[in-house]
């Protein structure tokens, strides 16, 4: 009788998990039929489990550097145990790398802000490769379709803007409402802590709100209002209709 599919694939993945001689032994137990020499299989779990560990660091550097080497190399082994590599496209082994992080805090000693700076990093890359696509032209003020909100006890933007300028300190405590989105041209990912100027646009794109419409709620000179439609249109949080 043929071993079945899903039998394979269970037997292969326990492998992937931990490529070496005691696993590798089970594996072809698992699979009497096979001829294959053990030594073109073990080069195959280790370029798998090579690819994993390239994706995370490739889509997590900030928390990489965070948590430091030692720590880093443990969260990857462990999480590589989890069988997290079940998506034809390798980086899509990220998405549950935050919550794995979030649980390994206390047990492993992590930085605080490790969760939420890991939500962070994953939401930049799953902006920037959103199936959602902006229309073009809108006819009224539209929310960009690949807008991410995230709620995080950290001030992970001032801290991921001010690093890039040489700031070697952690983020700050605090609340933090952070806004990513896909620039509609540019085609990369933008952030920014949400400001009441970026709420209030937003709010007018959601609800179909005029410049004039909230002056007169508001009282707030619709020049002002205009200029941060403006603003943000061009940056790509909200998508405006042709003049």
């Amino acid at each position: 009788m043929k071993p079945s599919l899903k039998h394979f694939f269970d037997s292969m993945g326990s492998y992937l998990a931990r490529p070496g001689g005691e696993s590798l032994e089970r594996l072809y137990t698992a699979h009497p039929e096979w001829r294959a020499p053990s030594s073109r299989v073990s080069i195959y779990g280790d370029f798998v489990r090579g690819h994993v560990r390239t994706a995370l660091e490739k889509l997590f550097p900030l928390l990489r550097g965070a948590v430091g080497a030692e720590a880093w190399l443990a969260l990857v082994e462990d999480f590589t145990l989890t069988r997290p590599a079940r998506h034809h496209e390798v980086n899509r082994v990220g998405e549950g790398f935050p919550a794995f992080v979030a649980d390994a805090v206390s047990s492993r000693g992590l930085t605080p802000y490790a969760p939420a700076l890991a939500r962070f990093e994953w939401s930049d890359f799953a902006v920037f490769v959103s199936q959602a696509e902006a229309p073009a032209p809108v006819e009224r003020l539209t929310p960009n379709p690949t807008l991410v909100v995230l709620e995080q006890p950290f001030r992970i933007c001032a801290w991921v803007r001010a690093r890039g300028q040489g700031a070697a300190r952690g983020p700050e405590a605090g609340d933090e409402l952070a806004l990513l989105w896909r620039h509609p041209e540019r085609l990369v990912t933008y952030y920014q802590e949400a400001t009441p100027a970026a709420l209030l646009v937003l709010k007018m794109a959601v609800e179909g709100l005029s410049a004039s419409d909230v002056a007169t709620a508001t009282g707030m000179p619709e020049a002002d209002i205009l200029d941060s439609v403006a603003r943000l249109s061009r940056e790509g949080l909200v998508l405006a209709p042709l003049a």
